[in-house]
């Protein structure tokens, strides 16, 4: 993949992830938080399986391929998604990001310290640090607003484990399963983490109540065939030619994209704060790329 398709790849990224956050508060408004998911994924996966069939994909995995591949997809789809879903219940967008922003930091250690896979050197310190300082500043003041009861406290904690969740799955996906076709890695993770929030939805009894409207509806297909199905292929695309800590910077790109769709479509204030954070996330995301940016 040539530097301008792997950086073009990024800027699609960016741009869908940083509208899902919306996405998913509008399903919540009628479908519980892992029946959401559930659904969210199921569309993703008919569109890759009938992606697959069109290209005849082989969807056979390496005999060694099942177990890193299944304890991924519970990782990043149950843990990961599954809390998100049910967080956003009592978090607004900003305050989520801020939380999730941990991601880079949990990917780092993780990679460095526990599979020993990546190096994690002084401008990876210094980018993630300062990816997380300028999102933390761009909603300073969405968080100074949230009262943190006991019920908020829980929400942000789910979000912090689902960035430690996913920053797991991350990293186990870029050790043992970067050698297998994107495709068919995204239609096999898929799967086990969307039966997997299936069951979960189901033995929480959500199946019982939600309320399919139009705009409910729009948002999961929407997830389903933008959000996941065709971002994720792209995803381990790119995972395959750049280190994990570095693709996990784009976790700081995505709130920035949020709050620009809302200042160019909702004409929402971009306040100083909001251009001070986005210098900061910039200059840490500049501090850490270049060549290591495209490390294979």
């Amino acid at each position: 993949m040539k530097p301008f398709r792997v950086w073009g790849t990024l800027a699609f990224l960016s741009l869908v992830w940083g509208t899902t956050w919306i996405a998913i508060k509008y399903s919540l408004e009628g479908i519980p938080p892992f029946l959401g998911a559930t659904l969210h994924f199921s569309l993703a996966l008919i569109i890759l399986a009938a992606l697959a069939l069109w290209r005849r994909t082989d969807l056979r995995l390496p005999p060694r391929a099942f177990t890193p591949v299944v304890s991924s997809a519970i990782l990043l789809y149950l843990l990961d998604y599954g809390l998100i879903y049910w967080g956003e219940q009592y978090l607004n967008a900003g305050v989520t990001a801020v939380f999730f922003a941990t991601f880079p930091l949990f990917t780092a250690l993780s990679s460095n310290l526990i599979f020993r896979e990546e190096r994690f050197d002084r401008n990876k310190i210094i980018g993630v640090l300062l990816g997380f300082a300028g999102t933390l500043v761009v909603f300073m003041e969405q968080v100074q607003a949230t009262r943190f009861d006991a019920r908020i406290s829980l929400a942000s904690l789910a979000i912090i484990l689902s960035a430690l969740a996913a920053a797991l799955s991350l990293v186990i996906t870029k050790k043992f399963l970067s050698e297998v076709n994107t495709l068919s890695l995204t239609l096999h993770q898929m799967l086990w983490g969307t039966l997997s929030l299936a069951v979960t939805g189901f033995f929480l009894g959500e199946f019982r109540a939600f309320e399919l409207t139009l705009k409910v509806g729009a948002a999961v297909f929407y997830l389903g065939a933008f959000g996941s199905a065709l971002a994720f292929v792209l995803y381990y695309q790119l995972l395959k030619k750049m280190s994990s800590i570095s693709l996990s910077y784009i976790i700081y790109i995505t709130p920035l994209v949020a709050l620009g769709a809302g200042y160019l479509l909702l004409g929402e204030t971009l306040t100083w704060q909001t251009l001070l954070g986005t210098g900061i996330i910039f200059t840490g995301v500049f501090f850490s790329g270049g060549k290591r940016a495209r490390k294979v």
